[in-house]
């Protein structure tokens, strides 16, 4: 029997603490979430105004660094040697002047210098390693030069050719008058960048959509992010533009986009500048941690602090519990000590009450729970063997009816045959047949555990009778048998045919484990009285039993045959057949010296009057019975055709008219032609059953399924026992002897004829 499903159960503890811990959780998370987007938002805050101020020091830094450039170039318009060449007005020599005495007097990035007149003449220089021609700047800067020609001095920044310069136009107007503008050329170089970028930020300088000058290295100029970042404050042209966080060269920055001198005539100069925010983001994280590692301490703490209180009020619960299961148990002397005057205290007032009421009648119950064990234990085995009773109930049917013909055939050959030899050998067929119904009987009531039939036998005239029906299969195995019998041994209460299975089992088991390994194998059979038992020993040379196998030997379908070969059933019907007797089976061996099965099983008491013959033939297993009155119409209907031959033999024999039908169907079709004074139907048939077949009768011609005999292979179960029962209807089962049929038959019409 499964064992009752337990319905989940949560402690009152863990509920307790389930609630507890999920406002200890909640608040902290909460709180948690509050404090980190509150802390986001003034960290994004924070960092704007930090990028505001670091953008605000790029342009002041970006000015002061023009200014001084301005005023560094002044000092070479108020040269008394510059204003002498510029009143000359002789080409060679100012370019010569521009080139060894301006530009080789300045050590940073002034690359070009130019000298343009009033009437638009350029006189200029440039550096060696200058990247681009005096002509491309000139024309760069010339919004500048004629905003110096107007007499403005006028700084700024353009682009070309991929670089960007500072340009300074400074008009040059001695006291006699305005002679022409002094135009220099500064690269912005990344050194140039690194000294004015603020602290913490990266600077990027772009001509048009390529970096011009950077503070990243080349691993971090990502040029497409930054044209991005560009293209929206080109939109805008005099707005700077800040967008979200970026990712540049795997570390985070804020930036801001903006243009240098948005009024100039060239393309125009933009940059970017990116401050950077892992400080701040690793701060926010390292705070976040540190919040989250408190959280979850407190947690702790007071997760600690309510399960030592919970389990302070809940122990006399505990306590309480402890004993209704000593109390399950059967323990009924057991008693709760009062904890309190509380609700606690008056349960276990009425919980000792209880159990005081509960002992007083434990007398009355414990004989009632013998009985409910011994039940209870007849209901496991019957689970257990289940799967074998299923397997047995099911091969029933198709056994028995082939046992059947055979049986009835050799019955009737029996009638007709004269010849002495031949009536034995039919004798021995029906009896065989016999045998392997029983054997099907007693399989079912070993998995059902049913009471075996029983009655005073002699042990060696069962083996004998074992011995003969395996001869055949000794002999072609070149197997000798030996026998060592006691001369006198007492009889046994036992069932004839179950030891038979028992010793077949065993020697089966014992030729088949010779055969494979040696020829000439050699099996004793011993028996002998030992104080109130009868031991019978099994002994076989063969290759022995290992000794991991020994004590699983008896379990059911363990085997070490091959599939197909064993089921590993045999020894533990074997086994259980000897314990329903009362006996023990065993068996000892050691690998490669065969093995010995022992069984030894209760000496009967000696009646007073003990009998002639202990084991002699038994009774026939179908009685014969009278003779039937002859001239009857009978249908026989079955989905085998050897049964139909069969029933139709035997009552034509008798005298009556015989129709056959293979199937519920084909009976159906010759009921409707005709009458019939008795129809013999099989229980179970595919298709139209018995069953169904009765229930159109009974609807159609109900006095026609009076005279209805049922026969069946199959194992009756309770439902049809129940069908036969309320109809008032009698079955027949296979294997059957003649004579059992014609009485069945023979009642029938006698029930009839009433």
């Amino acid at each position: 029997m499964s064992a009752p499903h337990r319905a989940f159960r949560v402690s009152l503890e863990a509920k307790v603490m389930a609630a507890v811990l999920t406002v200890l959780i909640a608040l902290p998370a909460i709180t948690l979430w509050i404090m980190n987007d509150r802390m986001s938002r003034q960290m994004e805050i924070d960092a704007r105004l930090a990028l505001a101020i670091a953008h605000n020091s790029f342009v002041r830094s970006l000015n002061v660094r023009t200014d001084a450039l301005a005023a560094r170039f002044h000092t070479g318009i108020n040269d008394p040697r510059f204003l002498r060449i510029v009143r000359l007005g002789d080409a060679p020599t100012m370019e010569e002047y521009l080139r060894s005495d301006v530009l080789e007097g300045f050590s940073d990035d002034t690359e070009l210098a130019l000298f343009v007149t009033v009437a638009g003449d350029q006189r200029g220089a440039r550096r060696k390693n200058a990247a681009i021609t005096r002509e491309a700047f000139a024309t760069a800067a010339d919004a500048f030069v004629r905003t110096a020609l107007q007499g403005e001095e006028r700084t700024g920044s353009v682009a070309v050719n991929g670089r960007v310069y500072h340009v300074v136009a400074i008009p040059v107007a001695p006291p006699e008058g305005l002679k022409g503008a002094l135009v220099f050329g500064i690269h912005i170089s990344d050194a140039a960048l690194q000294k004015i970028k603020p602290t913490a930020s990266e600077v990027v300088v772009l001509a048009g959509d390529r970096i011009a000058a950077a503070t990243l290295n080349e691993s971090q100029r990502d040029e497409l992010l930054l044209r991005q970042l560009v293209r929206a404050a080109a939109a805008k042209r005099s707005a700077d533009v800040q967008t979200g966080l970026v990712t540049v060269g795997g570390e985070r920055y804020l930036p801001v986009a903006g243009i240098l001198d948005a009024g100039a005539a060239s393309p125009g100069v933009r940059y970017v500048l990116l401050s950077s925010g892992e400080q701040r983001l690793r701060t926010l994280e390292q705070t976040r941690m540190t919040l989250l590692g408190l959280s979850g301490a407190g947690i702790l703490v007071c997760a600690a602090l309510v399960w030592f209180f919970v389990r302070r009020i809940t122990r006399p619960l505990t306590a309480l519990r402890g004993s209704a299961e000593a109390v399950g148990r059967g323990d009924f002397s057991h008693r709760i000590e009062r904890f309190s005057n509380d609700e606690f205290g008056e349960l276990a007032v009425a919980f000792n009450h209880m159990t005081t009421s509960l002992q007083s009648s434990r007398a009355e119950l414990e004989r009632a729970m013998q009985q409910v064990r011994t039940t209870q234990n007849q209901l496991i085995q019957s689970e257990k063997l289940s799967a074998v009773g299923q397997f047995v109930a099911g091969v029933a049917h198709e056994l028995n009816n082939p046992l059947t013909a055979v049986v009835g055939f050799s019955e009737l050959l029996q009638g007709v045959s004269t010849d002495e030899k031949t009536r034995s050998h039919l004798n021995m067929i029906a009896k065989s047949a016999h045998r392997c119904h029983k054997i099907v009987q007693n399989l079912l009531s070993f998995a059902r555990q049913h009471e075996p039939e029983r009655r005073l036998i002699g042990l060696h005239t069962i083996v004998d009778e074992v011995l003969e029906i395996m001869a055949y299969d000794l002999r072609t195995s070149d197997i000798t048998v030996v026998r060592e019998f006691a001369a006198q041994l007492p009889p046994i209460m036992a069932d004839a045919h179950q030891l038979q299975q028992v010793f077949v089992n065993i020697l089966g088991n014992a030729r088949q484990a010779i055969e494979p390994v040696q020829r000439g194998g050699r099996i004793v059979i011993r028996t002998r009285q030992a104080a109130d038992q009868v031991v019978i020993e099994f002994q076989d040379n063969g290759p022995g039993i290992r000794a991991e196998h020994l004590a699983r030997i008896f379990d059911p379908f363990f085997t070490t045959k091959p599939v197909g070969k064993g089921t590993g059933l045999g020894l533990s019907l074997c086994y259980g057949i000897i314990q329903e007797h009362g006996g023990t089976i065993s068996a000892r061996s050691e690998s490669g010296q065969g093995a010995t099965f022992a069984i030894e099983l209760p000496v009967a008491a000696q009646p007073q009057d003990p009998p002639a013959i202990l084991r002699g033939d038994a009774p026939s297993l179908f009685p014969a019975a009278g003779r039937p009155a002859s001239g009857k119409t009978v249908l026989v209907i079955d989905d085998e055709e050897w049964i139909l031959e069969l029933a139709g033999e035997l009552l034509r024999g008798e005298g009556h008219r015989v129709e056959t039908a293979l199937g519920g169907q084909r009976a159906l079709e010759l009921i409707g032609r005709r009458k019939f004074d008795v129809i013999v139907s099989d229980w179970k048939m595919s298709g139209l059953n018995g069953v169904r077949l009765y229930e159109h009768l009974r609807a159609t011609d109900p006095e026609a399924a009076n005279r209805v005999l049922f026969m069946t292979g199959d194992v009756v179960n309770d439902t049809f026992q129940d069908f036969l029962r309320e109809n008032k209807l009698a079955c027949l089962s296979k294997p059957f002897a003649t004579g059992e049929f014609r009485a069945a038959v023979a009642k029938i019409f006698a029930t009839a004829g009433k």
